[in-house]
């Protein structure tokens, strides 16, 4: 999305977020350009016993002095990075979650994630708009208006009525996809973060969220738009080359199981198709199916949120009509932005068979643990994963000292950091019935002393309270059974182009929790 142009009467019209003002919002036009950041944090979470700590911070001296003649006696400096961090470590719960702070867990706090506010010495920092990914927080403070912040209690305002909030969100965003890389190019790119940053928001001011806009103009590669083009507001450049069209399906799901008669299987199954369009000229208007006549359950699809630049979707008129969601393809009509985006996301909730069916099943003792684990896997599920692995972790005792396992297949082995026990199965389930089973004994290297966790489930997990995490990755498949017909797509002005369809089913928090113990969920 790039920010340039004239004024926008929309908050924020990117991937599926809405692109028109709610009907209660009053008539106000925002200049985009006009919002800049006071700030901007990365921070490295914690992994094993490393704590957080700062990976790179930016202030922008020229937005905060004029946050400083805006509010007035009102203004709230921003601490030292030392200061901060251990503010923002107790507001977002990112160590010794268990802990209950009354200025975070109270439960009559209004809930406005990924919003926080600061309480420092000098006042309260608002809005501070935070977002993980990949092991990596970013944070960053928006500068807003004047009068959103006279209000007596800030956490009351509605967030629609802020759209630094809305544009803070897509520049951390776009840090995110920037540093979307392996963890060995990781400290590479963070030489280059500061190129990017004063690419996107040059002296704090907000341009571009574009991630590959921004990149191309960073290596010489602008994107030359002719003046004789009359191009859709999302599309921000023209495209010179071979023409081609990627549609790829990438569906999710979370899940929490546990082999006890009281306790009900809980899973979210969501998805979201993504495309990339390379055409010549202003532009073309696509056309395409999403149907359930693939493999897997064909589940109908529950919700169906799109991307601004979609013209046309039939979903409204399917859910008014008596026709059959399973058998009544979704069709779509969208004119694309030059760079990847998001068409839509969709969720399934009529989902009621589990991808994997898994029994664990823990018993610790003192200096030991014996656990064991069956996995079956659902007949209608592809056995041919890209990987398949189970983890078992155990964050609250000492460190694993030695690991007797059997396995029916695969290979089981302890992680690196030593508080793990780690079941690579392999790409198949190889016996006839499509079962799995581990047998292990576990040694540690002293007593359960009840060592702090990295997070609030880990916290849980003491005594015979324990999960082992399933995560795999199937290709070419989809659970709910989402496909794109490709004889039904089309493009106008018709051409010759490459089209290319993937699909592929990932789990995200796919939790088996011991037999033996209790069991955490928030489904």
């Amino acid at each position: 999305m790039s920010l340039c142009g004239p004024k926008l009467k929309f908050l924020f019209a990117t991937k599926s977020y809405p692109t028109r003002a709610p009907a209660d919002m009053p008539d106000l036009i925002y200049d985009i350009m006009s919002i800049a950041v006071r700030h901007l944090w990365i921070i490295k979470l914690s992994t094993g016993s490393k704590n957080p700590h700062i990976l790179f911070s930016r202030s922008f001296p020229t937005v905060e002095k004029k946050a400083a003649l805006t509010y007035g006696k009102a203004y709230v400096p921003i601490p030292s990075n030392n200061n901060l961090l251990p503010l923002l470590v107790q507001e977002l719960a990112l160590v010794y979650a268990s802990q209950f702070t009354p200025s975070r867990d109270q439960c009559d706090l209004q809930f406005q994630k990924p919003v926080h506010q600061l309480t420092t010495e000098q006042g309260v920092l608002w809005p501070v708009v935070a977002a993980e990914k990949a092991g990596l927080l970013y944070c960053c403070l928006p500068l807003v208006e004047e009068n959103v912040l006279d209000v007596d209690d800030v956490t009351k305002t509605p967030l629609v009525n802020v759209p630094a909030i809305a544009v803070g969100f897509a520049f951390i965003g776009a840090l995110a996809e920037f540093l979307k890389v392996p963890s060995q190019e990781l400290a590479s790119r963070l030489q280059e973060l500061p190129v990017f940053v004063n690419e996107a928001a040059p002296f704090g001011q907000l341009r571009d969220t574009s991630t590959e806009n921004i990149c191309a103009r960073i290596f010489n590669k602008p994107y030359s738009v002719s003046k004789s083009l009359k191009l859709p507001a999302w599309r921000s450049s023209s495209y010179k080359g071979k023409p081609s069209l990627q549609l790829s399906i990438h569906e999710h799901i979370n899940a929490s199981q546990c082999a006890q008669e009281i306790w009900h299987d809980h899973s979210q199954v969501f998805g979201s198709v993504v495309c990339r369009a390379e055409f010549e000229g202003p532009g073309a208007d696509i056309t395409l199916n999403l149907s359930q006549q693939g493999d897997g359950f064909n589940v109908p699809l529950d919700m169906l949120l799109v991307h601004p630049c979609v013209q046309r979707s039939d979903w409204q008129d399917l859910e008014e009509s008596n026709s059959d969601p399973r058998t009544t393809p979704r069709r779509i009509k969208f004119s694309p932005p030059v760079e990847q985006f998001t068409l839509c996301h969709y969720t399934v909730r009529r989902l009621v068979e589990l991808p994997v069916f898994g029994v664990y099943h823990l018993k610790q003792e003192e200096t030991k643990a014996s656990l064991t684990v069956q996995l079956k896997l659902n007949d209608q599920i592809k056995n041919n994963f890209e990987f398949c692995e189970l983890r078992i972790p155990f964050y609250t005792r000492s460190t694993i000292q030695s690991l007797e396992a059997t396995p029916t297949q695969g290979a089981v082995t302890v992680s690196s950091n030593k508080r793990e026990v780690v079941w690579n199965i392999g790409q198949k389930f190889t016996s006839k019935d499509q079962q799995a089973l581990l047998a292990a004994t576990v040694a540690f290297s002293g007593p359960d002393q009840g060592l702090p966790a990295p997070t609030v489930e880990d916290a849980f997990c003491r005594g015979h309270n324990s999960y082992a995490q399933l995560q795999f990755k199937i290709e070419d498949f989809t659970h709910s059974g989402c496909s794109i017909d490709n004889k039904s797509v089309q493009v106008s002005p018709s051409s010759k182009y490459k089209l290319t369809i993937s699909r592929d089913y990932t789990s995200i928090d796919y939790k088996i929790w011991n037999s033996s113990g209790e069991a955490l969920t928030t489904m």
